[in-house]
């Protein structure tokens, strides 16, 4: 519950921040829409850059420990936005600076995170926690993001930037009154080096049947995401001329969505099996940009594009949830940290490239366009998974690791 409710509350931080950045570039820096591409491309280089060794530390070290310092450092990175804008010095280089810094520390905290859960939660109550989780994502959303475009009419961009730094706050003091036992990292070899245990990792996720169209279909979903995200934030206030209040609105409840989805993520699982869930529910986003291409400016544009990503969320949610727990399931404990950060760094490594790439094809092509070959792109994660042995599968293969956990426990 400490977990949850700190992670709640920092998450509904990082979604103001979501929207609050690319304002505080467009309506104090003047940005282009390449600018405002490259801002986004910033936040995920670290990503790319560092996934790799963290995961190998992070099975070397205590989660817990490590995600307070995270915590800790990321409100110093991020209250330095406002502070610079109150003295005017404010500048494109201070943004990018501050979106790979804090992108740093959020690699290290996001695969510490991942490999934590399973330490408080056993596998029969994994996807439900993933489930709850995504009802937090969700809600962080509707508070954060339609909080976001009240704030920054009110108080302006870069002082609404200020309540996700002290969301940090709150949450690595939630972390600090955990008392779950955390238990130490399995012993590694000796002899044993960091490139050694990152190829260990990559070997498994790669060579796995099941692990690798699991894994590489997240990183085409969040590849998509990287492309399209801060376009369509430039394309409905440019070509559908809405506000940051009426777009903050419309992804608050548009999360709505995401708040059924996260809470039904139980049910269906048990309807339909983890791995048929995974298979039905990815379609949710080569669906979710069509509502944005076929809208046009005014009421009912809005109305449309909001119903359309509230579904199109509901769905996303189901399938975060299913793809986290599946993997969680068939890894093998000691691999945990560097399967995450395997994960973590094909699927937020590849934001910065298809961030930078569907910049330069909204330069050449314009916003439409490029918007509608970020649609196509997500299709392709419905092939890759149809493609593998999940769309046979009917059971999750749990890993003797976590039944044995869950015996232990449940005697």
């Amino acid at each position: 519950m400490l977990l949850w409710g700190g992670q709640s509350i920092s998450m509904a931080g990082t979604e103001l921040s979501a929207l609050a950045l690319p304002f505080v570039a467009l309506t104090m820096l003047s940005a282009s829409p390449l600018q405002v591409s490259l801002l986004s491309a910033a936040g995920y280089i670290p990503h790319l850059v560092a996934s790799l060794p963290v995961g190998a530390l992070v099975d070397r070290r205590r989660r817990r420990a490590l995600m307070v310092w995270c915590n800790l450092c990321q409100a110093v990175v991020l209250g330095s936005i406002p502070f610079a804008a109150a003295m005017g010095a404010l500048s494109f280089a201070q943004l990018y600076a501050v979106a790979l810094v804090a992108a740093l520390f959020a690699v290290v905290f996001d695969t510490a995170y991942q490999s934590y859960l399973p330490t408080l939660l056993r596998g029969d109550q994994l996807v439900e926690g993933h489930g709850k989780l995504g009802v937090s994502m969700s809600f962080a959303t509707v508070v954060g993001q339609g909080g976001a475009g009240g704030l920054i009419t009110v108080i302006g961009a870069a002082r609404a930037v200020t309540v996700d730094a002290v969301s940090y706050l709150v949450s690595a003091v939630c972390l600090m009154l955990i008392k779950t036992p955390e238990p130490p990292p399995a012993p590694r070899p000796a002899g044993s080096r960091l490139r050694s245990d990152i190829a260990e990792g990559l070997r498994y996720v790669f060579g796995d049947p099941l692990m690798r169209p699991t894994v590489v279909a997240n990183a085409l979903v969040s590849a998509g995401i990287g492309g399209v995200w801060s376009l369509w934030i430039v394309y409905v206030y440019r070509e559908l001329h809405w506000t940051a209040a009426e777009t903050g609105i419309c992804m608050a409840i548009s999360a709505a969505g995401g708040i059924a989805g996260g809470l039904l993520t139980k049910r269906l699982t048990n309807w339909l099996g983890l791995p048929r869930l995974m298979l039905l529910s990815v379609t949710g986003y080569a669906l979710d940009l069509i509502p944005t291409l076929v809208a046009g400016p005014g009421l009912a544009g809005y109305v449309l594009v909001t119903v359309g990503h509230c579904l199109a969320i509901a769905v996303q949610m189901a399938y975060i949830a299913a793809n986290r727990s599946f993997r969680q399931l068939i890894c093998p404990p000691q691999l945990m940290g560097r399967m995450n950060a395997t994960s973590r760094w094909l699927a937020l490594g590849s934001k910065p490239v298809f961030a930078i790439l569907f910049g330069l094809l909204a330069t050449w092509w314009g916003l439409w366009a490029t918007l509608a070959v970020g649609a196509v792109l997500f299709s392709v994660p419905t092939a890759v998974l149809l493609a593998s042995p999940l769309r046979s599968l009917h059971e999750v293969p749990v890993h003797t690791g976590h039944a044995l956990r869950s015996q232990e426990e449940n005697p």
